[in-house]
């Protein structure tokens, strides 16, 4: 064999080993295993480009997905994809609709990246007014049904026979909830998470304003908990889920205020603002609407089921549309966290209104654990505390110091991103 490489020729030998690789290549490649190879060059493309043409590899039906909105998906009913597949596809889309949405330059003025009210105006407001007028719209419909139906009024909590008292919290220990599976255990709810009794007449109208960021898994949790409570209460419900629109510091008195416009459109009885974090133990608590203010949420565990003073209303609060106007809403002056609530209790106690609680073995609630965030700016905190009994009417609801830039109807919940503008530089320095 060694003779025969040094009789040939330097010609032949090279072309000798050339065709040796070829058929090696060709035999190696035909025995690699089919799930090293890549049918396309996936290396390449965006995450997003490749949701958009996996259905197409595996011979599926091409789904076109929109923002969660009023309208049906497109294209949902003859996709020829799982359920789970599909609710994945469409969750993963509405997660890149936020980041893209929490962009700073996203429709906002393009051209210099600047946040011009006039770009966004123009993004938002026209579907936003289209799909409140669609709502409304519903809404009044649906109301005039109801008094249409010779039905007798629900019976009040205290005579209602289909409560069950105190609730098991070992469902809190699940951390992976999908707004999916929710929609499963819950196949009746309207569009925004609304139901309504149909055996006799709501005495309450109710929306739920949860304030959110960063909590999803708490979020789905939270809905999955309550809507058999609020069922059995046999009250006319609805959840609003407000949410802040960029990664700038939190002001919760802003987003709640916008949300509260919303309820207004949906002629609903009285709001409950409720944190994402807190689940109650009982359900002979009362989440109907209360002749003066209730602080429903009163005794948490993490503060060992005590009331530490008496201008707390934080965690859950329900409030009549009138009340609520008559205060002037939640200050727009907190910024990152903490102060809001207890300027709301000062506000409450200002305007000569008792602040109403639950009995203390029906008004527990536990809350979820969660990385804690301390008061930022104590010292402007407590100087804006200070003041609020007297600052109620110059800051509050009347201020519109604050933007709607997307309005979203999702099978839970209704949705909204609120652009809260920019804080102060005393309060970033101090955050």
């Amino acid at each position: 064999m060694a003779s025969f490489f040094v009789r040939l020729p330097i010609r032949r030998f090279i072309a000798f080993l050339g065709c040796a690789v070829v058929i090696y290549l060709m035999i190696g490649n035909s025995l690699m295993p089919a799930r090293l190879k890549a049918n396309t060059a996936r290396d390449i493309l965006s995450v997003e480009q490749q949701q958009q043409v996996a259905p197409q590899q595996h011979g599926e039906q091409a789904v076109q997905v929109h923002s969660a909105g009023a309208q049906p998906i497109a294209g949902a009913e003859h996709a020829q994809i799982s359920e789970d597949a599909f609710e994945e596809l469409v969750q993963s889309h509405q997660e890149s609709e936020k980041e893209r949405l929490r962009s700073p330059d996203v429709d906002m003025g393009k051209n210099n990246g600047s946040r011009k009210d006039s770009g966004r105006r123009q993004m938002e407001e026209k579907p936003l007014l289209t799909e409140l007028s669609r709502m409304e719209h519903l809404e009044a419909e649906r109301a005039l049904a109801a008094s249409q139906q010779n039905k007798s009024l629900c019976p009040d909590i205290s005579d209602n026979k289909g409560l069950l008292g105190k609730l098991p919290q070992a469902t809190l220990l699940i951390t992976n909830m999908k707004e999916a599976e929710v929609r499963n255990h819950y196949p009746y709810l309207e569009p925004g998470g609304r139901w309504r009794p149909t055996e006799c007449v709501a005495r309450y109208k109710v929306a739920l304003i949860i304030p959110f960021r960063d909590r999803q898994t708490h979020l789905t949790r939270l809905i999955d908990f309550l809507v058999p409570i609020l069922k059995r209460q046999l009250l006319d419900f609805r959840f609003i889920v407000t949410e802040q629109y960029g990664r700038d510091l939190f002001n919760k008195g802003r987003i709640m205020n916008a949300a509260f416009r919303i309820a207004e459109r949906l002629g609903v009885d009285c709001v409950i603002f409720h944190d994402v974090d807190m689940f109650p133990q009982d359900d002979h608590n009362s989440y109907g609407c209360p002749p003066t203010p209730r602080h429903i949420g009163a005794f948490v565990s993490n503060l060992g089921y005590q009331l530490w003073y008496k201008e707390i209303v934080g965690g859950v609060l329900a409030i009549t549309m009138d009340d609520y106007r008559a205060i002037n809403g939640y200050s727009n002056m907190y910024w990152a966290w903490g102060g809001e609530d207890d300027d709301m209790g000062k506000r409450i106690l200002s305007q000569n209104m008792t602040i109403e609680r639950p009995d203390p073995t029906t008004g527990r609630f536990s809350m979820l654990k969660h990385v804690k965030r301390k008061r930022t700016a104590p010292k402007l905190i407590y100087k804006l505390l200070d003041s609020a009994d007297t600052r109620w009417q110059t800051d509050g609801l009347n201020v519109t110091s604050w933007k709607i830039v997307k309005f979203s109807v999702r099978p839970l919940y209704y949705h909204i991103y609120v652009d809260v503008g920019t804080p102060p530089p005393e309060w970033r320095a101090n955050s």
